[in-house]
C-alpha cells in the first residue's frame, strides 16, 4: 500500500539531474576544464601540454525526510482498514511530493542565491560562481569573461523568446578558460498553466509554422525539443500556487546536465511494531 502511493505521484523534475546513490552525508564537487583545440605541431616539436582549469567547486550536504501517521485501535478494531489503507497510501506518496517539490524548487528559485523552506530551513540555492541558477553575469574561473544564461527581459514562450534563448546556447556558453562552447538545447520546461502546455505543443507539433497565416509553411521546431511539465514549478515554498510565477520557462539541455542528486537511502516504509 506504501508503495502504492509512492509510485502513483510522478517524479516530473527527477528527469532534470543526474541521479546517483552516495552514502557520504556530505560531497564536494568540482571540475577540470581541458583545452577546446587541438594544437598544431612542427615536425619535430613536442605536442603542447594541456593545461587544464579548475573550475568551481561545490559542497552538498544531505538532509533526510519522512513522515509517521498513526493507525488507532479504533481503526483497527471496527474495520476501518480502507482508512488504514488511505494513510499507507498518502505516506508513500508524501515522500514522493517531498522529493518532487523539493527538486522543481532549484528552478523555481533559480532567481535567488537562496531561500527558506516549509520546514523554516535557510536553502542555498547559489551555483559555483555564488550567483542565482539564472542570472546575467556568470563568471568563470580561468578568464575575467561573464555570461549571462538569462533572457533579456524576462520574454514570455514564444518563437522570439525562444530563439533569444537559443541564442544564447549559441554564443554564451563558457568554459573556464573564457572559450565560447557550443551546446545544444534538448528541453523547454514549463508549469503546468494550459496555456503554457499549449503554447509548447503547438510549436512542437504543428506541421506548419505556428505563427504563419497560410498552409505550406515548414514548422522549424516539429519535434525539435522534449516538454517537460513541472506542476510545482510556479509555487510557493509550502507548494501552494504563485500566479506571479505560472509563464516562466526554460530552456535546457538535460543530457549535459550539471544538476546532481545524490540519494543515500531509498524511500521505503519503516513498518509499525504491534
Amino acid at each position: 500500500m506504501w508503495r502504492q502511493g509512492w509510485e502513483s505521484y510522478p517524479l516530473n523534475a527527477l528527469q532534470l539531474y543526474d541521479v546517483s546513490e552516495n552514502k557520504l552525508r556530505i560531497t564536494d564537487h568540482s571540475s577540470l576544464d581541458g583545452v577546446t583545440y587541438a594544437r598544431r605541431k612542427a615536425e619535430g616539436d613536442d605536442y603542447r601540454q594541456e593545461n587544464p582549469t579548475q573550475n568551481y567547486s561545490i559542497t552538498m550536504t544531505k538532509y533526510r525526510i519522512g513522515l509517521s501517521s498513526l493507525v488507532t485501535w479504533e481503526m483497527r478494531t471496527y474495520d476501518k482498514y480502507r482508512e488504514i489503507k488511505n494513510r499507507l497510501n498518502n505516506l508513500g506518496e508524501s515522500a514522493a511530493r517531498k522529493l518532487d517539490l523539493d527538486l522543481t524548487h532549484r528552478f523555481t528559485f533559480a532567481t535567488s542565491t537562496s531561500f527558506t523552506d516549509q520546514d523554516g530551513i535557510s536553502v542555498s540555492n547559489d551555483i559555483g560562481d555564488a550567483l542565482s541558477l539564472s542570472n546575467t553575469a556568470h563568471t568563470v574561473t580561468g578568464s575575467s569573461t561573464t555570461y549571462r544564461n538569462r533572457v533579456a527581459n524576462n520574454p514570455a514562450f514564444g518563437r522570439t523568446g525562444l530563439e533569444a534563448a537559443e541564442l544564447l546556447f549559441a554564443t554564451q556558453m563558457l568554459k573556464s578558460d573564457g572559450t565560447v562552447i557550443t551546446v545544444d538545447p534538448d528541453t523547454i520546461i514549463t508549469t503546468n498553466v494550459p496555456e503554457q502546455i499549449n503554447k509548447v505543443r503547438e510549436f512542437l507539433n504543428s506541421t506548419a509554422s505556428p505563427n504563419a497565416s497560410h498552409e505550406g509553411v515548414t514548422n522549424v521546431y516539429k519535434a525539435k525539443y522534449n516538454h517537460v511539465i513541472l506542476p510545482k514549478l510556479a509555487s510557493t515554498v509550502t507548494g501552494g500556487r504563485d500566479s506571479t510565477k505560472e509563464t516562466w520557462w526554460f530552456l535546457a539541455a538535460i543530457k549535459h546536465t550539471d544538476a546532481i542528486l545524490e540519494i543515500s537511502e531509498q524511500p521505503h516504509l519503516i513498518a509499525p511494531s504491534p
